[in-house]
C-alpha cells in the first residue's frame, strides 16, 4: 500500500469520525478496541487501518460516492484543447446548467447534436453569444426578483402593475432592462406610485 493510498484511507476514518460525531475520548478508545490498545491511526498499521474504517462503517458511517472530475456531466473530450469550449463552460458553470442545455442549443443552432463535434469557430461563437444572451436574461430576473422583494412585492406583481407587458416578458430582454431601471431606481418607484401605481 503507497503512503497515498494510506493517507486515502486515514482521510476516510477522519470523515467517518465526524460524520459519526464521535468526541476525541470515544475516538480513541474505538481504535484502542479494534486495534487491541492503539489509539491513534499514525499508529495503526494497514490492516489496522482498514479494521477500524470497516468498523465505523459497521456503526453507520456511509462514505459519499467520488465527485465527478467534471464539473458538469457530459464536459467534452476536447475542453482543454480548445480554449472557446472553455468560455462555454464557464457560462455553463454560472448558470448552473448542465452541458446537454449547451448541446440542446448547438442542436438548433447547427444541426449537430453536442458540443464537442463543433469544428467551426463561427459555430462556437454563436454558442457563446446563445449563452451570453441568456445568462443576461437570468441575471436581469434575478436582479428584477431582489427589487421586488427589497419593496415586499414579488415578479407577479409586476404583471398586475403593468398589463401591457407581453406574455414571455421573463424571457424578454428588453422587457426585463427597461423593468429593472424602473425598479431599481427609488426615485421611479415613489413616482410610479404617486401617480396610481403604473406606467
Amino acid at each position: 500500500m503507497t503512503a497515498t493510498n494510506r493517507k486515502k484511507v486515514v482521510a476516510q476514518i477522519h470523515i467517518a469520525r465526524k460524520q459519526l460525531a464521535l468526541d476525541e475520548d470515544t475516538y480513541r478508545q474505538m481504535i484502542a478496541t479494534v486495534t487491541g490498545g492503539k489509539r491513534s491511526c499514525s499508529d495503526c498499521n494497514v490492516a489496522e487501518l482498514y479494521q477500524v474504517l470497516q468498523h465505523l462503517k459497521d456503526r453507520g458511517f456511509k462514505a459519499r460516492p467520488k465527485k465527478r472530475v467534471a464539473q458538469h456531466p457530459g464536459t467534452p473530450h476536447n475542453l482543454d484543447r480548445e480554449p472557446m469550449l472553455q468560455k462555454v463552460e464557464a457560462l455553463l458553470a454560472e448558470m448552473k446548467a448542465p452541458w446537454s442545455y449547451a448541446d440542446a442549443i448547438a442542436k438548433q443552432q447547427t444541426g449537430i447534436a453536442k458540443v464537442a463535434w463543433l469544428k467551426k469557430p463561427e459555430h462556437l461563437r454563436a454558442l457563446i453569444a446563445a449563452l451570453d444572451v441568456e445568462l443576461e436574461k437570468r441575471r436581469l430576473l434575478d436582479s428584477l426578483e431582489t427589487a421586488m422583494k427589497a419593496r415586499a412585492m414579488s415578479l407577479d406583481d409586476i404583471e398586475r402593475l403593468h398589463p401591457e407587458l407581453p406574455q414571455n416578458w421573463r424571457r424578454n430582454r428588453k422587457c426585463l432592462g427597461r423593468l429593472c431601471a424602473h425598479y431599481m431606481m427609488p426615485e421611479a418607484w415613489l413616482e410610479a406610485h404617486r401617480e396610481g401605481g403604473s406606467q
